[in-house]
């Protein structure tokens, strides 16, 4: 599967399409090498020594000691090209257009953003050759490697010597072109893992650039243009790396590099093919490539294009990526001189200030509030004398035969009435679930890999396929949030012998086998990924049958036929408002020991049996429930407890007699739709006081605890403002007739474009 990017830097590789399908419209009046190779605008901040030192003054930095010499020395004048202006204008001028921007308003915009990315690079340059250390903050920074941490701190320190002016100037002191020499600049003041980082970005760009073209090539061949698969969610992050991420060999070396056909595809590292992609098709897409970069006058005469790295393109991409990379740890350090003052009593007298504000709020809609809980969305206060929760649903729904028979059932009784609800009972019996992963394998894209390890080992025709390897697997892998990741697909696959897909065999589980899947899965993932020793998962899992009415007719979890026979008398209502009939709809009850034990603070700390829990209940539903709608929300469904809700009403019933026990309850009930398993995830307990007890400053710096989001989300929320406002004053000072100038004739031509 492909390797997920969550960010990469926009490029002249970004539009290297529109400007062969652009070449002949108005925008593009000539098309010969001399027009975009025109310089439009030039930059040097080294010509306003007096606003540099009042930029440095703005910023809070220490005083600019560096001499005029300096200065000149390792500040050159950096120019901007036509061909760079219309990239960028192919790329996102219609964003400015279609929000009322004229084209020469455009134009003008996006001339401020080149100019502008100039400026902060060379001041970057100058600010670090001047502090002669690089220290940065650690949530700001997209790489980290290279960096040591300052333990209890927001602060990291890139490792190393000192940064010297001399030591800039002998890295570009290189024999080449102006871009390899910036290259090597560059170089210097990042690090390793900054340069592969770049490096990485840019190959990963020019293969999916490639990529594109073949699938072009290999539709046209077979005939195929398109595709009807509807695919399955995934876990929000599955397979996405961070920003940070590239991948590397053994030695810490780059595993990755661009596939053309020309090379093997083996030798391309972590690189992965296109479907039916031979060398042939990889080699007519490649060509396809080098002959827009030829087209747009990127490719110089003479140049080998059987090595794309050695390419003037390519150095002109990694410059632009690394001058990114170096505005990024920039806007890090300057993150630093505003985080490194944000402390505990700050943070504490936000959490006052909007304890305080919530208490004031109307409550009317509190369960509408709840939905917009997340990691940077916090609920500090409910309602007094109301409780409420929210609760996963994992949905095994009637088959299209049952759901017949229903509708013949309502016929016949009506669909409120004694009878129907007790032979409605009767069918709940025949339900199989499966799990519904398929898509995963033969969807648009295959995310399963084989494992060694996982939870369903040994169980009959069950399978070792787990799904995401990029998420758990590696050395660093990026985990999902909320989710164990070792639930194997519950049935047989087998690779299809023409090597196009899967062929899958699902196991069909009926409700006792699905709880003893439930249950079972739970138990592995709370003991940290092995199976229990003890029968009955009595260490984290205490599971009863539910007792309908407390009378001698009640039944447990081992005799489930006096739920599948219960008789009409016992869904009679002694009044319009009597909801205990909704009783004889619940199969089963159960609770994960110690779930209700954690404090709210510390629900989504890893290690606490309360998260370990939700995410394995996470995972069985992403696997099992055919309700899409409650997959990658943040704790389920909202509901309070003893109120009307839009839910049917079996289910909101047992979701409120679960919540009113606490977190980690489970109930299954039946409704029209088949059974739901209702898992809850968390809990206000209306005791009119704030959730969490206090922003706790121990806590700051422990992941997953309330006091570190809140922290988190406190400071990078300042820190963005602050960052902002900085780069402004900055910008602000520099740019300025004297550092820049420009030249309209040079574009006038796009500027005068009429809508």
């Amino acid at each position: 599967m492909k390797r997920k990017v969550s960010k990469i830097i926009a490029s002249l590789l970004a539009v290297i399409l529109l400007f062969t399908l652009l070449a002949g419209c108005e925008l593009i009046t000539t098309d010969n090498e001399r027009d975009m190779n025109q310089v439009v605008a030039e930059v040097n901040i080294a010509r306003d020594a007096e606003s540099l030192n009042e930029a440095f003054d703005l910023l809070g930095a220490k005083e600019l000691s560096l001499s005029a010499e300096n200065l000149d020395s390792i500040t050159s004048t950096d120019s901007i090209y036509k061909r760079d202006l219309i990239a960028y204008f192919l790329s996102y001028g219609y964003n400015y257009i279609s929000q009322g921007s004229s084209y020469a308003e455009a134009v003008s915009e996006i001339m401020n953003v080149l100019v502008e990315r100039k400026i902060l690079t060379q001041f970057a340059v100058v600010y670090y050759l001047n502090e002669g250390k690089v220290r940065v903050d650690k949530d700001s920074i997209t790489v980290d490697g290279g960096y040591t941490k300052v333990d209890n701190s927001n602060e990291m320190v890139m490792d190393g010597e000192d940064l010297t002016v001399e030591g800039y100037l002998a890295a570009m002191n290189v024999d080449g072109t102006a871009d390899e020499k910036a290259i090597e600049g560059y170089k210097y003041l990042l690090t390793d893992a900054e340069v592969q980082y770049a490096t990485y970005t840019v190959m990963n760009s020019i293969n999916s650039s490639i990529d594109s073209y073949e699938e072009e090539i290999i539709a046209a061949d077979s005939g195929d243009s398109s595709s009807s698969t509807t695919d399955r969610t995934t876990p929000t992050g599955a397979n996405s790396r961070g920003d940070g991420y590239y991948p590397t060999q053994a030695d810490g070396s780059l595993d990755y590099a661009i596939y053309t056909g020309i090379n093997n595809v083996s030798d391309c590292g972590e690189y992965e093919k296109v479907t039916g992609s031979t060398s042939v098709t990889r080699k007519r897409a490649y060509l396809r490539f080098i002959n827009a970069l030829r087209a747009n006058y990127l490719i110089g005469e003479g140049e080998n294009i059987t090595d794309i790295t050695g390419l003037d393109y390519f150095d002109m991409e990694l410059k632009t990526q690394l001058e990114q990379m170096l505005i990024t740890k920039f806007s890090a350090s300057v993150a630093l001189n505003m985080s490194s003052r944000i402390d505990a009593a700050m943070a504490g007298r936000h959490y006052d200030e909007l304890l305080e504000q919530q208490k004031n709020s109307d409550f009317s809609t509190f369960t509408t509030t709840m939905d917009s809980m997340s990691d940077t969305s916090f609920i500090l206060y409910s309602p007094a004398g109301e409780t409420y929760g929210f609760v996963y649903n994992i949905l095994l729904p009637f088959s299209a035969k049952q759901s017949l028979r229903l509708d013949e059932l309502k016929g016949k009784y009506g669909e409120t009435s004694a009878e129907y609800y007790a032979a409605r009972n009767a069918l709940y019996e025949d339900i199989e679930a499966t799990d519904q992963r398929s898509s995963w394998f033969n969807g648009s894209e295959d995310y399963s890999y084989e494992a060694t390890e996982y939870y369903g080992a040994g169980q009959e025709n069950r399978s070792n396929r787990l799904f995401f390897e990029d998420s758990f697997t590696g050395s660093n892998p990026e985990l999902i949030d909320k989710y164990a990741g070792r639930l194997s697909y519950n049935g047989k696959v087998d690779e299809k012998t023409d090597g196009d897909g899967y062929k899958l065999a699902p196991n069909k589980l009926k409700i006792d086998d699905f709880i003893a899947e439930m249950e079972g899965y739970i138990n592995y993932v709370a003991n940290d990924f092995k199976a229990s020793e003890d029968s009955g998962f009595v260490n984290y899992i205490t599971g009863n049958g539910w007792y309908t009415d407390g009378s001698a007719d009640s039944w447990n979890g081992s005799d489930g036929q006096a739920f599948f026979s219960v008789t009409p008398d016992k869904f009679d209502k002694s009044s319009a408002t009597d909801r205990t009939i909704y009783n004889h709809t619940i199969y089963y009850q159960g609770h994960v020991s110690g779930v209700s034990d954690v404090s709210k603070s510390n629900t989504l700390v890893k290690d606490q049996i309360s998260y370990k829990a939700l995410s394995a209940v996470n995972e069985l539903m992403f696997a099992y429930t055919t309700d899409t709608a409650a997959l990658n929300s943040y704790y389920g469904y909202s509901l309070q407890v003893d109120a009307a809700s839009s839910y049917v009403p079996e289910f909101e019933y047992a979701a409120q007699q679960a919540i009113s026990e606490g977190a980690g309850t489970y109930y299954v009930v039946g409704t029209d739709y088949g059974w739901h398993i209702i898992y809850v995830t968390f809990t206000f307990n209306g005791n009119g006081e704030d959730v969490y007890g206090n922003f706790n400053s121990g806590d700051m710096f422990k992941e997953g605890t309330f006091s570190y989001l809140f922290y988190q989300n406190f400071k990078n929320s300042t820190v963005s403002s602050y960052i902002e406002d900085r780069s402004n004053d900055v910008l602000t000072k520099m740019h300025n007739d004297t550092v820049v100038t420009l030249y309209p004739k040079a574009y006038e031509d796009i500027s005068s474009i009429q809508a």
